[in-house]
């Protein structure tokens, strides 16, 4: 499923022109008209069972004169009460889910942004041409590689396994030297490939030890990060929460008509089925809210959120680093193009690499 954020720009300029054009010119349609999002499709079959329920206990209660009525009113008070005390619940833990996702991807953001900036930045480059020339390259690879983790976990976390669901991944792994295919956790084993590319600006490089300490820290982090985000993947909210939670909803649902028969009649059903499309629909948001990595409208919109993240690394890139300059001396590298193509129609995602700071697309 493609983003509904999901566009190939290719700088920050064209990405905050894109969302103004869009805003511009998609037309508002009210939340209490929309279908998507909502769970509507998915709680219909529930809502008309309500109705039916709340009609045999019509006919039956016509029959019986009211005398199954249960009407009462202090009982249904204090248990609509309680089902509104569970539905908060729901909808509280699920939110709070969602919301540390959020969080958690937005720490992916900001130390991959700092990561990029302290290794183009603060790591030397010194030495011969050739040494010149490796160092350089070295800086381009991690910082590729940071935007190659976050769609690597985007992947993981969305359970996508086989290489026809992750979209261009293993073309972007491809460009990462003896990447292990095989790997089972991605994200993990790129951690490594970072940890590789650290290391080897310690043994070749005069780097002060702050920046190896911050650049050590922050591949830290990224673990830290990923072992959050499974998590929350991996740690749903107990079964026996969505049982009893489920339960106390159809009891409330089921005799609600015998509650209202006696004041709204054969008008109870309908009242019956509003009652329940309320009841089921937050129960249901709070259902697919509980894991934030989905790709439906109310999950975290990762696509966007690593096509920004390489829009930023590539704003990193573009500022001159200390040595990255060619083997002329005549000017500055090419900047780097890390844009995430995924589901985008392109021949070589990665042949702006070739491309020169003039004509790099603003």
């Amino acid at each position: 499923m493609i983003s509904q954020h999901h566009h190939p720009y290719h700088s920050l300029r064209a990405w905050h022109a894109g969302q103004r054009e869009k805003r511009i010119n998609t037309r508002w349609v009210p939340y209490s008209l929309r279908l998507e999002g909502g769970g509507f499709l998915r709680i219909m079959p529930q809502i008309l069972l309500s109705g039916v329920v709340a009609a045999l206990i019509g006919i039956v209660s016509q029959f019986m004169d009211d005398e199954l009525s249960l009407h009462s009113p202090i009982l249904f008070p204090i248990f609509g009460f309680v089902v509104g005390l569970a539905i908060t619940f729901r909808m509280q833990s699920s939110y709070n889910r969602w919301w540390e996702g959020r969080v958690q991807w937005d720490k992916i953001s900001a130390v991959s942004r700092s990561f990029a900036r302290t290794l183009w930045i603060h790591a030397p480059i010194e030495g011969k041409l050739e040494d010149l020339e490796r160092l350089y390259h070295g800086k381009e690879e991690a910082i590729k590689c940071v935007h190659i983790l976050a769609v690597a976990l985007k992947h993981h976390l969305r359970g996508e396994r086989d290489w026809d669901e992750c979209g261009n991944l293993k073309q972007l792994l491809g460009t990462l030297p003896n990447y292990n295919f095989s790997a089972t956790n991605h994200p993990l084993t790129i951690t490594i490939h970072l940890a590789s590319y650290v290391e080897r600006y310690r043994t070749e490089t005069k780097i002060d030890t702050q920046v190896l300490t911050h650049l050590l820290t922050h591949i830290d982090m990224f673990t830290a990060i990923i072992s959050a985000c499974e998590r929350l993947l991996r740690t749903p909210i107990p079964l026996g929460y969505n049982i009893a939670i489920s339960r106390i909803v159809w009891i409330f649902v089921i005799a609600l008509p015998s509650q209202l028969w006696r004041e709204f009649q054969w008008w109870s059903i309908a009242v019956t089925m509003v009652t329940a499309y309320a009841l089921f629909a937050l129960a249901e948001v709070g259902l697919e809210i509980e894991n934030p990595w989905g790709a439906g409208p109310n999950d975290l919109d990762l696509d966007r959120y690593c096509n920004l993240l390489a829009l930023d690394l590539n704003e990193i890139v573009r500022h001159p680093c200390s040595g990255c300059y060619d083997a002329a001396g005549s000017g500055m590298k090419t900047p780097l193009s890390l844009i995430d193509v995924h589901d985008v129609d392109r021949e070589d995602p990665f042949s702006m690499f070739a491309e020169s700071e003039a004509t790099s697309m603003v």
